[in-house]
């Protein structure tokens, strides 16, 4: 029953256009739609028209959500591969540099041979390892002979304890 029988008109007081939207989208849920001919907003904008048809409302609203679902899914994998495509450039730049400046610097400032010597802290260290490593040889050596040298005398039997009455232990 329409008790707003000759009311064609409703004034809603907002506070916001999400309110406002809030509103249109419950009226169309219920069942009211705003006319075709509707005037021209304040600032001369065609107000949005709505079509009669229900079904249609709810296919676009489905496709609405389909799209806005597809956009965040895009916005993620986007998000997702920068970090990756970042990295992937900076070390093909990186690449690049070393094959192109890097190595011609090194090849035309010095004598190839001098760059692959050894430093004379390296040749320290590597003495020092070398003389740590025939001492611990040694040391091996001499704790396997003294392992395998050792004498032992044999455990003695157990004490018979037969002739003991079994009362008296």
């Amino acid at each position: 029953r329409n008790v707003y029988k000759d009311l064609r008109q409703i004034e809603l007081a907002c506070d916001s256009q999400e309110d406002v939207d809030s509103w249109k989208a419950s009226f169309l849920r219920a069942g009211v739609y705003p006319e075709k001919d509707q005037t021209e907003s304040e600032d001369g904008a065609q107000e949005n028209t709505f079509s009669m048809d229900p079904q249609l409302e709810r296919q676009v609203e489905t496709i609405r959500n389909l799209v806005d679902s597809y956009v965040g899914i895009i916005n993620k994998s986007i998000r997702d591969l920068m970090p990756k495509t970042i990295m992937h450039l900076m070390i093909n730049n990186t690449k690049d540099f070393i094959h192109s400046e890097l190595l011609a610097y090194l090849y035309s400032s010095a004598d190839q041979g001098s760059l692959m010597e050894e430093s004379a802290e390296q040749a320290q260290r590597r003495d020092e390892m070398l003389r740590m490593y025939h001492a611990l040889k040694e040391a091996l050596g001499i704790i396997g002979d003294i392992s395998t040298s050792t004498v032992s005398t044999p455990v003695p039997p157990p004490v018979d304890d037969t002739w003991l009455q079994p009362g008296h232990r």
